[in-house]
């Protein structure tokens, strides 16, 4: 008897391997998505502008960064003594306009390099409601706690979304031919904007995801909203908040990300950096003996061939500080 219903995801033909470089854009669970493969040492850009919520001011930072153009001089505001600008998260947040302006060109800069060599592109949606700024009646990503006569709230129609969404892709595609293309719907509830208005929002959501991925080559849809909503069921699962998936939720998600996308060579390459976390995070139990020094030195050989595959500088570098003071012992 069966006591839950399971989603089954049929795994992709083309699949992502060790090498490939990857773009995270979107929500707060693209910033998820985007930590694991930092955490394995993969080539990853994940929201270089900071969380957006959006699938219009997502499709904004993209087209800006392949076009070479700066964001909006008027979307620029100063709340509090801070500068920020509405097409970008708070992180960027500046006491000093200059830097405000240096800061969100540099990600612009790094965005275009990744969107035209990245293998995979992921792309998270998280709401469908938006707000327009009244002065220049454009929809932004981020308030920055304006007051609300700044602002009009609205719900995104079905076919802006498509339009947009598919011409700014489309764009990308003939800079970067062979980009694959993983889409997804955020689980983390909205709930600010009431339940029946979250569920209204993520529907909008599901089926733009759904009509852009029949439209372009090499995309794909990943059910993450679906197996919170539907596979787990249950509020044990959520975090105190009964927004956020919780830890368990968070690696289930992504052990069936992983059944789907992830390649023979990356399921290897991810043995070889676990068993290599797990020597760096080994107690030693007698500083400066010569089973430290050797221990140490292995891992050193260890971290350098593991070097051609995944970015480890900083604990090559650290594993030969720790060599330097247990040889001087």
């Amino acid at each position: 008897m069966e006591l839950k219903t399971t989603i089954e995801i049929k795994p992709t033909e083309e699949k992502i391997h060790p090498h490939d470089r990857i773009t995270s854009i979107g929500s707060c669970f693209a910033d998820h998505i985007g930590s694991r493969f930092e955490e394995m040492k993969m080539d990853i850009l994940s929201n270089p502008y900071g969380i957006i919520y959006n699938p219009i001011s997502q499709m904004r930072l993209i087209k800006a960064a392949l076009n070479d153009e700066d964001l909006r001089e008027d979307h620029i505001i100063e709340n509090r003594d801070i500068y920020n600008h509405l097409d970008a998260h708070s992180i960027f947040g500046k006491k000093n306009l200059i830097e405000l302006k240096e800061g969100i060109r540099e990600a612009s800069a790094k965005l275009k390099d990744y969107l035209e060599s990245s293998k995979v592109l992921i792309l998270t949606f998280g709401t469908a409601w938006v707000y327009r700024y009244e002065k220049t009646q454009e929809i932004i990503a981020n308030c920055h706690k304006l007051p609300s006569q700044n602002f009009n709230k609205e719900l995104l129609e079905l076919d802006e979304i498509i339009s947009e969404v598919n011409a700014t892709l489309k764009l990308l595609k003939e800079k970067n031919p062979d980009l694959r293309i993983i889409l997804t719907v955020s689980p983390v509830r909205h709930i600010k904007d009431g339940i029946p208005e979250n569920m209204l929002s993520k529907s909008i959501l599901r089926l733009a995801a759904h009509k852009i991925k029949k439209s372009l080559e090499k995309t794909y849809y990943f059910p993450s909203f679906e197996l919170m909503l539907d596979d787990l069921r249950d509020y044990r699962f959520y975090a105190e908040d009964m927004i956020h998936p919780n830890n368990v939720a968070r690696n289930f998600i992504w052990q069936r990300f992983r059944e789907t996308f992830f390649s023979e060579p990356l399921f290897a390459y991810c043995d070889k950096w676990q068993s290599i976390k797990n020597d760096l995070n080994h107690r030693v139990m007698n500083p400066g003996s010569e089973e430290h020094i050797q221990f140490l030195e292995a891992l050193q050989k260890k971290l350098n061939r593991f070097s051609v595959m995944g970015n480890v500088e900083a604990e090559i570098e650290h594993v030969e500080k720790e060599l330097e003071n247990a040889k001087t012992q």
